[in-house]
């Protein structure tokens, strides 16, 4: 199957200015022209910035910083897009399914390498371990971006500093060198080497530890009873067990009671108010002289007997009785309460004291474990048992290490290594000479991560020609997704017309059959042939994103961006509950 990524569409989306731009992909080829500052280097960059990637300057000057882009893309005859806001970044299927989400660009990077079965793993500084290397080092020969790719550094990304010599092995996995599979199994065994050493390391310490015991402390001390001393820290785990569990009930009777008591206190103060309520009625009724009142809402015509006072009357007598009943209950409740307070603070009490000894009962064996070591056998028993431990782990991630070893040997073919090597510096050559770069200033000895140290205008076109090699050699010999390839102004160091002209026309040459072409120049010279190219024009300064162009964009991303928000942040709340 085709190893081909196509763009199709790149979105622009910024709310702060009610602003967007779709740009379509239709051709193979497309040529982006425009004078400086009219927007070329945000399409190109944005392409790159929308898949993970951390290209310098996106976002400067006036530049919205909560810009919103998506790319769409074809990959394995499938159509996704890759959706990025600020920190957040998801991939989506073209019908707007959400595939993955990641507000962490280690989560994001993890993803993107499996997702293109990209298995390079590189190393962090200081032996902070291994991480898969992301867009920003799959993409990296794709790309030459105009404020970072030109000079006779890798600076195309601002993120390439993250891992420590990462330049031989990804620029040799995607020329070829060795296959995918190489450095897939490369970073496991490398991975698996560095738990070995620090294994190694711990049992060189512990080695050392018990080698100046044995010098400075004396001999003979006594040693301490451990089958007595495991037997009291038993009992004392049965008692903390214990104690625990009924502090559990205490709690689950403490809950019941305080409940009972808002009830009660809840009852008290609704009797409260129908006492109240009753007393002012048969006040009301007794100061009344008439024997018919009338109701203000409805008019109807009531008895002011003596039969309705009593009633009143009876009614007021049950509700102050029902008042005390409660109020007796309520301070039952109370004194409930506190006797479960009471033994809830008791067991905490107990459980101090249990955790207290304890650590006596600890600092007791550690002494005794120090103790016992002064003694010569006691000493090397004890280092017996270190060593025997991480011994054993120590041979485990050896006979690991030798394992991934010998599947690591299987890829490795010199022949087909050094005829990689001689194909991609015979690229270097060939693309030069096309690309009129002086001969003295050509790379003496190309390798693959190898930069021009030429000056003057043959550096930009030798730093093509690196670029162009590396494509080539990738298409022979390489396993890599083959993304397209993004020009950003090749007019560095005052190219002439003619060597500029060579630049349009080779890349369509040495690169257009294979990859997709994305080229963006402030000018062409005159006869350039550019029949190859979808040429779109850029001819505003500052004008990449239009007012014209937001309904329509912000209709096809609002759904996504909700939906990758919303995800992401259901994710992080339920990370905090269960934190």
């Amino acid at each position: 199957m085709s190893r081909s990524v196509k763009f199709k569409k790149l979105l622009l989306l910024s709310e702060r200015d009610s602003s967007a731009r779709s740009q379509s992909f239709t051709s193979p080829r497309t040529l982006l022209l425009g004078t400086n500052g009219t927007g070329k280097s945000r399409i190109t960059k944005g392409l790159f910035w929308a898949m993970g990637c951390a290209p310098s300057k996106f976002v400067i000057g006036a530049w919205d910083p909560d810009i919103a882009a998506a790319l769409y893309f074809e990959w394995k005859g499938e159509e996704y897009f890759f959706l990025r806001h600020g920190k957040r970044l998801g991939m989506f299927g073209v019908d707007g399914n959400l595939l993955f989400a990641a507000d962490r660009m280690s989560a994001w990077d993890r993803h993107f390498a499996q997702f293109f079965g990209y298995k390079l793993k590189l190393s962090r500084h200081q032996g902070a371990g291994y991480a898969p290397a992301g867009p920003s080092f799959l993409t990296l020969p794709f790309y030459m971006d105009q404020d970072g790719s030109w000079a006779a550094s890798w600076d195309t990304y601002t993120d390439l500093k993250q891992f420590n010599r990462w330049k031989s092995p990804v620029f040799e996995a995607f020329v070829g060198v060795r296959p995918n599979a190489y450095f897939e199994a490369k970073s496991v065994r490398d991975e698996i080497h560095s738990r070995l050493q620090d294994k190694t390391r711990e049992l060189d310490a512990q080695k050392a530890a018990f080698e100046r015991v044995a010098e400075v402390l004396p001999k003979n001390l006594p040693t301490l009873n451990y089958s007595a001393y495991r037997k009291e820290l038993a009992e004392l785990g049965q008692l903390t067990v214990a104690v625990q569990r009924a502090q559990a009930n205490l709690r689950a009777k403490l809950v019941a009671t305080v409940n009972d008591r808002e009830k009660l206190q809840s009852e008290i103060k609704l009797a409260l108010a129908t006492q109240r309520e009753l007393s002012s009625d048969l006040s009301f009724l007794s100061d009344v002289s008439t024997d018919a009142l009338e109701c203000p809402t409805c008019g109807t015509m009531h008895k002011n007997s003596f039969h309705a006072r009593l009633q009143l009357a009876q009614d007021s007598d049950t509700i102050n009785a029902l008042v005390a009943e409660l109020r007796k209950r309520l301070d039952r409740v109370g004194v409930d309460e506190r006797a479960l307070r009471q033994g809830l603070n008791k067991a905490a009490s107990d459980l101090d004291g249990i955790d207290r000894l304890l650590r006596r009962k600890k600092a007791k064996l550690e002494l005794g474990d120090v103790a016992a070591a002064h003694g010569k056998k006691s000493l090397d028993q004890a280092f017996m048992k270190v060593n025997s431990s991480l011994g054993q782990e120590i041979k485990k991630f050896k006979l690991a290490e030798d394992q991934q070893q010998a599947k690591l040997q299987r890829y490795e073919d010199p022949k087909r290594q050094a005829a990689v090597r001689k194909y991609y510096a015979d690229q270097v050559r060939s693309f030069s000479i096309g690309l009129n770069v002086d001969s003295s200033e050509q790379i003496a000895k190309p390798k693959a991560g190898g930069r021009s140290a030429a000056g003057g205008s043959s550096a930009a076109r030798s730093m093509l020609a690196v670029h162009l090699a590396m494509l080539r050699s990738n298409v022979e010999y390489g396993d890599s997704p083959e993304f397209p390839f993004v020009v950003d102004t090749p007019q560095q160091s005052g190219q002439a017309n003619e060597n500029l002209q060579l630049m349009i026309e080779s890349l369509v040459k040495a690169a257009g059959h294979e990859h997709q072409v994305v080229l963006a120049v402030e000018e062409v010279p005159p006869g350039t042939d550019l029949s190859a190219y979808d040429v779109i024009n850029f001819e505003h300064k500052q004008g990449v994103l239009t007012k014209g162009a937001y309904p329509e964009v912000r209709r096809a991303l609002a759904p996504a961006l909700e939906l990758l928000r919303d995800h992401l942040d259901d994710a992080q709340n339920q990370q905090l509950v269960l934190g």
